[in-house]
């Protein structure tokens, strides 16, 4: 499925499906009061955006006090499945995949997932999609009397009923993660008294999950390495120019002949390096033009030659990549490799990576950020002048990273 039409159907099903069942909500709680008597049986719906898995693990844990690992269920597209199965959140039979592989897929997929919540007696879900209906209506159908959501109070946001029975405020002035702790909480509290919340997130903070790769893993790597032609003497630079954002979302894309220059000029300035330009399989033919953009024999594609812990385990034999705001900046913050993050249509105030060696490059223009959680991430610039980085910045923040690293 794609993206429009996944909104398409979000908008025109997901709207009159939530009115209607809010309305049947609203007759129930005349009669029946929800309770507030804590659940032992949770789901987590977070259906979409890879990155933001990585930023879960605080919630997770505050979340083990009252829900053990075996008594939680994860719900997710199955593209999340291997960094899900990476993060270990659920055990890996409580990992619920839906597909997005077609509308027949996805309905009979879906369908076997609530049919298996429901037989677990799954008591609490806590919705973390921000104002997607599919999701508040999954929370609904999944059998759980408690139901942690988004709501729009006062207008903000995408309608999507009354179906929570604590619904949070999304604070469009908090990073994500910290988001995620508020509905954690949230998830505690006796019904009706949201949307207050007398709860103080906890300053944003690196991750502390850590991914160790075996030594298997970085023979293989390594070996990878050597198909490119690198030296041991060589430090490896990568450049993620996720060039199937073209398709997903085009105005936070940093163009290829941006990353070719910022590649021709560290090359030419910085003679113990090699550069490796990484991409999904389904990049691999837009990360190989790249390569012959650049031209020289010290830069190569690996695009779609490694699995996601290879990939990982590529990040921990690394020094620096740059990428723009994509679910890659974020994997990173697993690793100690540092990261320079090019952001524009959105902000880094909510959607910085947790990395401990993070730089963002930001312009910070009046129009900017023009995505949210409010509008869908839709916009109306045809122009992202916010991403018109000069690539002479990017080049001498790789540069500073690279110097740091040797000690100077």
């Amino acid at each position: 499925m794609n993206v429009g039409l996944m909104r398409f159907v979000d908008a025109f099903v997901g709207l009159p499906a939530c009115l209607v069942c809010s309305a049947g909500v609203g007759i129930k709680r005349l009669f029946i009061k929800p309770s507030d008597k804590l659940g032992t049986k949770l789901l987590l719906i977070k259906l979409s955006e890879l990155g933001a898995n990585i930023m879960l693990g605080d919630m997770v844990r505050t979340l083990r006090a009252t829900y053990t690992r075996e008594n939680t269920w994860f719900m997710a597209f199955d593209e999340s499945e291997a960094i899900l199965r990476q993060m270990d959140f659920v055990p890996p039979e409580n990992l619920l995949l839906v597909s997005t592989k077609g509308l027949a897929g996805f309905l009979g997929s879906l369908l076997r997932a609530l049919w298996r919540v429901r037989r677990a007696g799954v008591d609490t879900s806590i919705d973390l999609e921000f104002f997607s209906r599919a999701s508040t209506l999954i929370a609904l159908f999944s059998g759980a009397r408690r139901r942690v959501g988004i709501h729009p109070y006062y207008g903000e946001g995408s309608y999507r009923g009354t179906l929570a029975t604590h619904g949070v405020k999304f604070n469009p002035h908090l990073h994500i993660s910290q988001m995620f702790g508020i509905m954690a909480a949230a998830s505690a509290q006796p019904y009706g008294v949201l949307q207050r919340i007398d709860y103080i997130p906890p300053p944003v903070a690196p991750i502390k999950e850590r991914f160790t790769p075996t030594d298997a893993e970085r023979a293989s790597v390594k070996a990878l390495f050597e198909t490119c032609g690198w030296q041991p003497n060589e430090r490896i630079v990568l450049l993620n120019a996720n060039t199937s954002d073209r398709e997903l979302i085009p105005l936070r894309r940093w163009g290829e002949e941006r990353y070719a220059e910022v590649a021709r000029q560290l090359l030419a300035q910085c003679p113990d390096i090699r550069i490796l330009l990484t991409g999904a399989p389904k990049e691999t033919a837009g990360i190989e033009a790249l390569e012959k953009l650049v031209n020289s024999p010290r830069c190569k594609s690996v695009a779609g030659k490694t699995n996601l812990r290879e990939l990982f385990t590529l990040y921990t034999l690394s020094e620096v990549m740059v990428t723009n705001d994509s679910g890659p900046a974020h994997f990173a913050a697993l690793t100690d490799m540092a990261v320079i993050v090019l952001f524009g249509p959105e902000t880094p105030q909510l959607w910085r990576p947790l990395g401990r060696r993070v730089r963002v490059i930001y312009r910070g223009l009046g129009c900017s950020p023009c995505f949210s959680v409010y509008n869908g991430r839709r916009s109306g610039c045809r122009n992202n002048l916010c991403m018109d980085i000069n690539p002479e910045v990017v080049t001498a923040a790789v540069k500073d990273v690279l110097a740091e690293s040797k000690g100077i």
